[in-house]
């Protein structure tokens, strides 16, 4: 892989107009009064903390398996393998299970039922409305078809993989480009009158829902929640950047890595903020701010009052059947490219923990023909489906929120161990990371990561007053810290049964954590 490959990686997992579309969905009901805009701007800096660091480690240390690599040889095989669970999971729930359930509930649910609202076609509306309830449906049968996708597209290597995400993207990119041509043409004072029909199409209690009643429901945010409102969301709009470091995974694979990973991270975190804040400017314009929040406090209070999720993309696909199309086609093909992005990242980090002898043997097994971690592979597309299943069998949002803490926790631990580096192994850090950056550098990046996931984490943790206690996790915040316990459990049980194995098999792992792995 190079620049390029590297550059599509980190955007395709990044796509923006996906994540934009999920931020404006539930952002302004927990920050009120903050412009994102401005949240998106702020999430940024940690998002260029984070390029510096992965660009920076990734060149000192250009193995498969990324930041896993790093926070073993750093701050022991202890630490990293509890980092490792705390990764894997937070890919499965925030990047795969999030991504295809997005697809086909946002997606693919609002492509068919905007068409039928704008052809007129209520056999279509009804087909949409039904890929969104829970239990074994055809939604359900649509996400199981797009797991087995990413596992096969996953095993045929990175020849394979390379041809489909600039396929992907370049398709991604265009239908991008009309999104927001959509957003460019849209006169604002058509949406009360779109928005009653699309409601009026769904029938039932639905047909009662309109423009004006949505906005009787959402309120308002006293001026002086502004500021505060704006300070916590500001991890809220670096997750909108999730996922845009991970071909760090793939750096034992890259060329030039000292090169390619740091300008396809920064190129790739410019480009995102900048289209992050034009389209926010435009949704603002378009539909208003009193109606995004109205909309977004309506879904979190009582989502049966709408026939489907009230998204900026749904709003923007209700003038014709070509900009249905458009929006459509941008969410479904974005949401595509990012979970096979992420599965084959992902099988690097289970590959990488294999070949330390932390997971079984196997997991390391590369195939002859497709030069892939195909057991790998295939072990994380499986979890995948079984968390795709529990979600779509439960309400998905209790349980995304029941889960909320272990994504930060994730984010942060790599981060932790090159704040350290510099000053915990020096001899290594001279020898590697050192060539290209300075301790401080890469110390004051790693902290400002690291800061703002404490306060995301303190954010969920703590009732605060005003609008920061609408972050905060309520009742589930119990289940969600015996989560977080359990995971790390879970991770110092397998490093001891992995040292135990290996003990039994003549291996002292403190041995193999105190080496980089070969090329």
């Amino acid at each position: 892989m190079g620049f390029l490959d590297q550059f599509i990686v980190s955007q395709a997992i990044i796509v923006l107009v996906n994540g934009f579309v999920l931020t404006f969905l539930f952002a302004p009901v927990f920050f009120p009064g903050a412009n994102l805009a401005l949240v998106f701007t702020l999430g940024s800096i940690p998002a260029f903390a984070m390029a510096y660091v992965y660009a920076k480690m990734s060149a000192g240390m250009p193995r498969s398996g990324g930041d896993y690599v790093w926070s073993t040889r750093v701050l022991g095989p202890v630490f990293g393998s509890v980092q490792f669970v705390f990764l894997l999971i937070t890919t499965l729930i925030v990047g795969i299970t999030l991504s295809t359930w997005s697809n086909v509930s946002i997606a693919l649910s609002q492509l068919i039922y905007a068409v039928g609202v704008t052809t007129g076609n209520s056999g279509l509306v009804s087909s949409a409305m039904s890929l969104t309830s829970t239990g074994p449906n055809a939604g359900y049968a649509v996400a199981t078809i797009l797991v087995i996708l990413y596992i096969v597209i996953a095993i045929f290597g990175l020849r394979l993989f390379a041809w489909f995400q600039r396929a992907g993207l370049l398709i991604y990119y265009l239908s991008t480009a009309g999104f927001i041509a959509v957003l460019l043409v849209i006169d604002p004072n058509t949406i009360p009158s779109l928005f009653n029909k699309a409601m009026s199409a769904a029938g039932g209690s639905f047909a009662n829902v309109t423009y004006n009643s949505v906005l009787s429901q959402g309120g308002s945010a006293p001026s002086d929640w502004v500021t505060p409102s704006v300070l916590a969301a500001i991890p809220w709009g670096f997750l909108t950047f999730t996922g845009f470091n991970y071909g760090a995974y793939l750096a034992g694979e890259t060329r030039n890595v000292k090169t390619s990973m740091w300008r396809s991270l920064f190129i790739s975190v410019i480009v995102t903020v900048v289209l992050l804040i034009g389209m926010a400017v435009l949704v603002y314009r378009d539909f208003g701010y009193a109606f995004i929040s109205a909309l977004s406090a309506v879904q979190a209070s009582s989502p049966s009052t709408l026939p489907t999720l009230p998204t900026t993309s749904f709003l923007a696909s209700l003038g014709s059947p070509g900009a249905a199309i458009f929006v459509g086609i941008s969410l479904l093909v974005g949401w595509l490219i990012v979970c096979v992005a992420y599965i084959v990242t992902i099988s690097r980090m289970i590959f990488a923990a294999s070949f330390d002898r932390l997971l079984p043997n196997s997991l390391a097994s590369v195939s002859d023909r497709f030069h892939s971690p195909r057991n790998a592979v295939i072990l994380a597309g499986v979890l995948s489906w079984i968390f795709v299943t529990i979600y779509w069998f439960t309400n998905f949002f209790s349980t995304y929120l029941q889960l909320g803490l272990i994504a930060p926790i994730g984010y942060l631990l790599p981060l932790l161990a090159a704040l350290f580096f510099p000053w915990v192994k020096k001899d290594l850090f001279k020898s590697t990371v050192g060539q290209f950056a300075s301790g401080a550098a890469l110390s004051v990046a790693a902290l400002i990561g690291v800061g703002s996931f404490v306060f995301y984490i303190v954010a969920l943790s703590v009732p605060l007053s005003g609008p920061l206690g609408t972050v905060f996790l309520g009742g589930n915040l119990t289940f969600s810290y015996t989560v977080v316990v359990s995971v790390i459990i879970i991770g110092a049980v397998i490093y001891a049964w992995a040292s135990s194995h290996a003990k039994g098999i003549g291996v002292d792992l403190k041995k193999v954590y105190s080496e980089i792995p070969p090329e």
